[in-house]
């Protein structure tokens, strides 16, 4: 059999397939082969073009470091407006070469915007992509494009956008139109630093607040501590009672006055949802993070998760952090006993009373099982009494499945970029969020 007759066999052997087995092997390509397998014959740009299966779930990448050719745009522009309709889930990430200074990828949000309808979809996330770096006219845009969006026939069951740093008037008319439109069906609300303004917080704390005990059917909360208050959080804890599952707090020292909350206050949340799981974050370009412990550490919450991910890549004389034994003792002190998951990624300067904090964390909580650190140490030896600690308590609180690596701890990342003068640890932070 020749070459020409064996490509003929294979091609009407894979044409014959049953439409469900070509469907399921196509849903394993990248959208772009998608739009390439289109073009190779009638029946399979029949089969793409009509199949809702294959467009339901759609994520796009921005780097604000790659060259987006005019094919890439087209092919992009032509998914959004052909397929934008069957969309049910969304995920957008932008990705910055150093600091998040790049307008790109808001432009290439906008651009993907342009001509979208999503009538079916449910799923909305959008990561990393920074509006304060964004020329006004852009986020106007942008935001027009999303108000009447979610003013429309979607109804939204996850809305995640962290981070967006929107102004006070178009993030708050994003946002209204989520509570208004998808107050029944929302379950998932992640909006932890959405808002930049002088005080981080919404203008119109009513409005907020309004919106937010609106949502009838809410389960997981991802939210600013700023953004709340006492009244708020009793108000929380009426309108979702025994109903809100999780809760993650995020706070930084970017705004350190904030109002204190009362723990009479966490008291009402922790009675009316018994079984929600508490996460907190210190995320930020923060020198002293002890500062932003007040709010948080002094709450009566049951916290088995904490995140403390702290860089100061964006300052020209990166100072290393102060009393991180301070928040190392308050972590132990309060949640000893719930603490479960424990993430810690620092530029710190090689101090023994650290050392010893966090192996004293470690020790005496009985319960943390998963422990990923990022930081320089005094000893040589610190690093391995926290993987022994921690693998030989393993085994009692996990299945005897397979194998799962819960210990991540590392000092050589921390060490090299002590020595340069610009901290730059974007990358080794992702591998451990």
């Amino acid at each position: 059999m020749n070459d020409a007759d064996m490509q003929t066999r294979q091609e009407a052997s894979l044409s014959s397939l049953p439409v469900e087995t070509l469907e399921h092997i196509f849903s394993f390509l990248h959208r772009d082969d998608l739009l390439q397998a289109m073009s190779v014959c009638t029946t399979w740009k029949s089969l793409i073009s009509s199949s809702p299966n294959l467009w339901c779930s759609q994520a796009f990448t921005f780097d604000c470091a790659l060259h987006y050719s005019k094919k890439n745009k087209v092919d992009m522009l032509f998914c959004a407006q052909t397929f934008g309709p069957r969309f049910q889930n969304l995920s957008v990430k932008c990705q910055h070469s150093v600091l998040h200074e790049c307008s790109r990828p808001a432009d290439q949000f906008k651009l993907l915007l342009t001509g979208f309808f999503a009538s079916s979809l449910t799923s909305f996330k959008v990561f990393d992509l920074r509006m304060y770096n964004t020329s006004r006219i852009v986020v106007k845009q942008i935001c027009n494009k999303l108000t009447q969006m979610f003013a429309g026939d979607c109804h939204l069951k996850v809305f995640e956008m962290p981070i967006a740093h929107w102004s006070n008037l178009e993030g708050q008319k994003v946002l209204d139109a989520v509570f208004q439109n998808s107050k029944n069906t929302l379950e998932t609300l992640s909006i932890p630093e959405y808002f930049i303004s002088e005080t981080g917080i919404p203008v119109d704390m009513d409005w907020f607040a309004n919106g937010l005990t609106s949502l009838t059917r809410l389960t997981k909360l991802s939210i600013t501590l700023f953004y709340l208050t006492d009244e708020l959080i009793v108000s929380l804890a009426h309108s979702r009672r025994g109903e809100l599952a999780h809760l993650t707090l995020w706070t930084n020292c970017v705004f350190p006055i904030s109002p204190f909350i009362q723990q009479d206050s966490w008291i009402h949340l922790t009675q009316a949802c018994p079984n929600m799981k508490v996460e907190f974050r210190i995320v930020g370009f923060v020198s002293e993070p002890h500062l932003s412990l007040p709010p948080l550490f002094d709450s009566v919450l049951s916290v088995s998760k904490i995140k403390i991910l702290l860089s100061q890549k964006c300052c020209p004389h990166p100072c290393p952090l102060q009393n991180m034994d301070i928040v190392l003792d308050h972590i132990r002190n309060h949640y000893w006993l719930t603490l479960k998951s424990f993430t810690l990624a620092v530029l710190n300067i090689r101090r023994t009373n650290f050392d010893q904090s966090l192996i004293k964390l470690i020790r005496d909580c009985p319960r943390l099982i998963n422990v990923k650190i990022l930081a320089a140490y005094d000893s040589g030896d610190t690093a391995e009494t926290i993987e022994k600690i921690v693998t030989e308590r393993q085994p009692l609180f996990t299945s005897k499945g397979g194998h799962t690596k819960k210990v991540c701890i590392d000092s050589q990342a921390m060490d090299k970029a002590c020595q340069t003068e610009y901290l730059l640890i974007s990358k080794s932070v992702s591998t451990i969020s």
